[in-house]
């Protein structure tokens, strides 16, 4: 009895060994990947599109922050793997080094073109000194600011616009400046200005205001940015898939709407237009599958 009981245990066991080994095996749960990805808050809406392109590319990802810098700083910190994506807009150095294959570009406008569209910030006492400008020549009579090593500084250089660089600007610290009369306008772009940078720069300096007499436009487009080298491969086809995939499908519209919304028809109509070049790029850089992302307000109404 106790043999037979020993054999019907031993053939059991022998049965479920069996059956685990036929058993479907679930398949593995892909690696989640870290990356080193830029991080402001003025591009949370940057950072979710990004993430949305990985979604639906099916690379799970989780993003540690990458540091602060200025444009020299951050080139320097993607180049060399340091980061791994971040969201700038083109730069001449910046296709250069595509160019070079030191680079990679997703060129996808995540700003939606609303970049280009500037908008002056100045002293709330001297709101109306622009009343009068209707031409780039008119504007030259005024002196901008610039962050150290922005691109827009050769834009206005070029269109004959005096433009001076300062390296302090993220905290609203120009206005020190604007009071001093260094300077006399910090344009910025429209959509980033009205949603965050105004608000933002008015809790240290509430003297702050924005211009309500003139936008200027060129083209001008934020772009995602990949680290060169193998270690990024997947990646990069990951977001070229992805991007693809949620520009065609809706997808990044409605996250962008989820973070950013376009000005009022009036911030456009009640503004004079002043278009100038950008001597590096048109809008042709943004690639034809992704120019329905562009926010176009339609002709503006003079004032």
């Amino acid at each position: 009895m106790t043999a037979a009981l020993d054999f019907d245990r031993a053939r059991r066991a022998c049965l479920a060994a069996v059956a685990a080994c036929l058993a479907p095996v679930a398949p593995a749960r892909a690696a989640e990947a870290v990356f080193v990805v830029q991080n402001e808050p003025h591009l949370a809406h940057a950072r979710a599109l990004v993430r949305a392109a990985l979604d639906a590319a099916g690379m799970p990802a989780r993003f540690a922050d990458a540091p602060g810098g200025n444009e020299t700083r951050n080139v320097h910190q993607i180049s060399s793997g340091q980061t791994d994506i971040d969201m700038m807009p083109a730069t001449p150095t910046r296709l250069r080094l595509v160019r070079e294959g030191r680079l990679r570009m997703v060129p996808v406008p995540l700003d939606r073109g609303l970049l280009g569209w500037r908008v002056n910030l100045l002293l709330q006492s001297q709101r109306d000194k622009l009343a009068g400008v209707r031409t780039a020549a008119d504007l030259a009579r005024f002196t901008m600011g610039q962050n150290v090593g922005w691109m827009d500084v050769e834009i206005y250089r070029a269109a004959g616009i005096p433009t001076k660089e300062i390296k302090h600007w993220s905290e609203g610290e120009f206005a020190e400046q604007m009071e001093a009369g260094f300077l006399d306008l910090f344009p910025l772009g429209l959509e980033e200005t009205l949603n965050y940078f105004l608000p933002h720069f008015r809790k240290r300096y509430p003297q702050l205001t924005v211009d309500p007499h003139i936008l200027v436009r060129y083209p001008w487009f934020r772009f995602v940015w990949v680290a060169p080298g193998p270690r990024t491969d997947a990646l990069y086809a990951a977001l070229h898939k992805g991007f693809d995939q949620i520009a065609a499908d809706g997808t990044f519209l409605r996250v962008w709407s989820q973070h950013r919304q376009p000005p009022a028809a009036q911030v456009f109509a009640r503004r004079t237009r002043i278009d100038i070049p950008n001597p590096f790029y048109d809008h042709t850089l943004v690639p034809p599958r992704f120019r329905h992302l562009l926010f176009e307000p339609g002709p503006a109404t003079p004032p």
